[in-house]
């Protein structure tokens, strides 16, 4: 049986985040990685609002400081160069990772193989054993396996499906097309997402907000009508992807050894979705406690910013149909550096102060009490 100091369950964005720091730090621990999935995908995008210096900076596909959201025939344009709108591709910091691994003999990634059983001993060193019959041990798992969720209100699921296409030219290759609202079968916000990546590709998406996961059918029959309506030649598709993310506060989990990292441990804003700069802060701070203390940390959450958003989504549950134009109004009227930080989870008084002077006040009231008595 092999031991290790660090056990990661899941090879996604908080591991390579965390390894890579550790990586650059040559942190003399080592550590294993468990990863139920045999083939290298780059199904994921990772998207938001720099600056924010992190150790795949270098490797960001594009970087844009337009961004619009719009509404039947409202549309609001900003453009804020001092926080860039990012982009980067999950396969080229899983390349990245994994080079930094294999570089460490006493580092390993185990593809292909899933955690069966675990048990810790007297030690406090946990015994794992893996689908395959393999065991190993470690003295800290970093679990990022998503935990089953039951969603209530005001809580909700954004459901998205995208493609990346290539094509001919395209019109607008400055301009991220962050919300433009779609009509849809649902009374629940649903809109169409473009990233102009070059002249010649884009990676489009619907989104809808729901209280159950959305039926993928359904939502790539809107995508389709939304590419043919637009004239968006889709024929040429490179690659797929598609989820279901829970926009509720996800509990920090810190016990006996085992902590849940990522989105599973809490990285997630719940009214956004935006995870990946998140993440980057908690490896910053999780790096250094192992370099200075030897023990990981948990990802932290704001109970202000997670009530806020709870709020936010309780005036989307008492009012849907309203939803786009809430959203177009709170874009056009707050500050792009105050809401993108606000967004980001990095705000300070004076955003949080800025945005909730562009939402309705008779509206957000009522929810912020629905949503208080909820709670107590």
């Amino acid at each position: 049986m092999k031991p290790y100091d660090l056990a990661f369950i899941g090879f996604g964005a908080a591991a390579m985040s965390l390894i890579a720091r550790l990586a650059q730090a040559n942190w003399p621990g080592s550590l294993v990685v468990i990863e139920p999935d045999a083939i290298e995908r780059n199904d994921r995008t990772w998207c938001g609002w720099g600056p924010n210096q992190h150790p795949f900076s270098d490797q960001l596909t594009q970087t844009w400081s337009r961004w619009a959201v719009s509404q039947a025939q409202q549309s609001v344009i900003r453009d804020a160069p001092e926080t860039p709108y990012e982009m980067l591709h999950a396969g080229v910091v899983r390349e990245r990772t994994r080079a930094m691994i294999e570089a460490r003999s006493d580092w390993a990634c185990l593809t292909d193989r899933a955690l069966a059983h675990s048990h810790q001993s007297a030690d406090e060193v946990w015994q794992l054993s893996l689908n395959t019959g393999e065991a190993l041990s470690a003295r800290w798992v970093l679990d990022a396996r998503p935990p089953a969720l039951s969603l209530t209100r005001p809580w909700l699921w954004q459901s998205f499906l995208g493609v990346e296409i290539q094509g001919p030219a395209f019109e607008d290759n400055d301009t991220v097309r962050l919300m433009d609202f779609v009509d849809a079968e649902t009374p629940w916000p649903t809109f169409f997402y473009e990233l102009p990546i070059s002249a010649s590709r884009r990676l489009i998406e619907i989104t809808q907000f729901v209280p159950e996961p959305s039926d993928m059918k359904a939502l790539e029959s809107t995508l389709h009508t939304e590419l043919n309506r637009r004239g968006i030649d889709h024929t040429a598709i490179i690659r797929q992807e598609l989820g279901h993310l829970p926009m509720a506060p996800i509990a920090s989990y810190n016990q006996n050894h085992w902590l849940r990292i990522g989105a599973a441990g809490g990285s997630m804003r719940p009214a956004t979705g935006y995870a990946f700069h998140a993440i980057q802060r908690w490896a910053d701070a999780c790096a250094h406690s192992l370099i200075t203390q030897q023990q990981p940390i948990a990802p932290k959450r704001s109970r202000l910013l997670d009530w806020l958003d709870g709020v936010f989504l309780e005036s989307l549950w008492r009012r849907p149909e309203q939803a786009s134009q809430r959203f177009v109004t709170l874009f056009q009227q707050t500050p792009p550096a105050a809401l993108t930080r606000f967004l980001m989870g990095r705000a300070n008084g004076v955003d949080i102060a800025r945005v909730l002077l562009a939402l309705p006040k008779g509206p957000m009231i009522r929810a912020a009490i629905a949503h208080t008595m909820r709670r107590t």
